[in-house]
């Protein structure tokens, strides 16, 4: 608390940078990213969103208890992104499980631990998207905008539709407003 951890959401990206790189370097996190090529072949199968988030959020989890090394923390507490017997029903956990997992919304304002976890995410969101930037040789705006849509056309008529596959949820409005943009302009 004292280094203003909070919900990542109220603090600016430049921040993220610094608490994020002191926050990882000081607590035990496990942390997982999807790639894009994994994130649409898994979507393309038909495996929504909440359910590859709480695949996600429960492959964390045993990873970190992994690291604790037989430390066995009272209970676990997740930022309720959907309802608990929807995330046991994805997970295949059913709830029974040696550590209960406690869900609340809003979680991480009413704890730092969370409050951390959504830093180290978002921290771990910007580097990855300088990193898609890099491999893209351009700057990948963040977010849904009209921006994103340009960019994404500009990256369509440079590397080809087939590259978009690596850098972008293909199934988002985003992309297929891309896709006109070329069309119209002619990119």
């Amino acid at each position: 608390e004292n280094m203003g951890i909070r919900d990542s959401k109220t603090i600016r990206d430049p921040q993220i940078l610094i608490l994020g790189k002191k926050i990882i370097e000081m607590v035990p996190y496990s942390l997982l990213v999807l790639k894009n090529e994994k994130y649409n072949s898994l979507q393309k199968k038909g495996m929504s969103q909440g359910k590859m988030k709480a695949m996600l959020h429960e492959q964390a989890i045993q990873h970190l208890l992994a690291k604790l090394e037989g430390t066995k923390p009272e209970g676990i507490l997740i930022d309720q992104f959907c309802e608990p017997d929807i995330y046991f029903r994805h997970t295949t956990t059913n709830g029974k499980r040696e550590v209960p997992l406690y869900f609340s919304t809003k979680a991480e304002s009413i704890s730092t631990a969370v409050a951390a976890a959504s830093v180290i995410a978002r921290y771990a969101f910007l580097k990855h998207m300088d990193l898609l930037s890099e491999q893209a040789g351009m700057t990948i705006p963040k977010g849904a905008s009209s921006k994103v849509d340009e960019a994404a056309a500009v990256f369509i008529a440079k590397k080809g539709e087939s590259e978009l596959n690596g850098f972008a949820k293909l199934h988002f409005a985003n992309t297929e407003k891309a896709r006109k943009l070329v069309k119209r302009i002619g990119l």
